[in-house]
């Protein structure tokens, strides 16, 4: 029986730990691109941030902690008692364990960024909620930014050390009126 109980055991928690161990994404920041949008073209437009904040961002939970906390409670409840007074230790390690280790996951998914309002070029005024990662560049009110637009999804990053001109590139002619 308690062979049983320790395949099980070993079981639940190995279940429990892959997708805790797959799952540690990094979100997209300055410096942090997803495989998909490497390689992919972005359009950009300079603007000026006229105000920033910081933001708390709640993480997306995918019930692995719980899943988790749950499995291990219930070894833990196992452990107790023999009988009924057992299967109601199970029980309640269970429950305390799905409780403790979702608000574990929750509290590893939630993160901190910032909202940058920028005005672009064109006088258009948007807003941009962010995540700072490590390595992320403060930008600040005042600061001449790029907004990377890919599909919906926006980016602001520093553009202070862009030239604001450059000559036309070589080979390329603009011809004004309908081309012969």
């Amino acid at each position: 029986m308690a062979y049983r109980k320790s395949l099980v055991l070993s079981l639940c928690v190995g279940l429990a730990l892959a997708p805790v161990l797959t799952g540690c994404a990094r979100h997209s920041s300055q410096n942090v691109y997803q495989e998909g949008e490497v390689g992919r073209t972005t359009a950009v437009s300079f603007g000026t941030v006229v105000a920033v904040r910081g933001i708390d961002i709640v993480g997306k939970s995918t019930g692995t902690g719980a899943l988790l906390g749950g499995a291990s409670g219930a070894a833990a409840g196992s452990a107790i008692g023999s009988g009924s007074g057992n299967a109601a230790a199970i029980a309640g390690g269970l429950l305390a364990g799905v409780i403790v280790g979702a608000m574990a996951e929750q509290a590893m998914q939630d993160r901190t960024g910032m909202e940058y309002t920028v005005v672009l070029e064109s006088g258009v005024t948007l807003t941009v909620a962010q995540e700072m990662g490590k390595g992320d560049l403060p930008i600040n009110a005042g600061d001449r930014v790029i907004v990377q637009n890919s599909g919906g999804y926006q980016r602001v990053l520093p553009a202070s050390n862009l030239p604001t001109a450059i000559q036309r590139p070589k080979g390329i002619k603009i011809i004004d009126g309908p081309q012969p």
